[in-house]
């Protein structure tokens, strides 16, 4: 049974050590990220519109 006990332990004490160094990349990386993200302009947003149609076979555009 200690055995088992102690294979648990090490795969959790295992699972902690790279949760905190996965913690340790991601903080700083994030606040990199929100710094060099004020320099830029910010963009104007793109519009789009879409024009559903039904059952128009053969239907054809006029000229001009």
């Amino acid at each position: 049974m200690t055995a088992a006990r102690n294979k648990s332990h090490t795969l959790i004490r295992a699972m902690l050590v790279l949760f905190v160094i996965l913690l340790a990349v991601y903080i700083p990386l994030k606040i990199y990220i929100a710094r060099s993200g004020d320099s830029e302009t910010p963009r104007e947003p793109v519009r789009f519109s879409i024009f559903v149609t039904n059952e128009l076979n053969g239907y054809r555009e006029p000229c001009g």
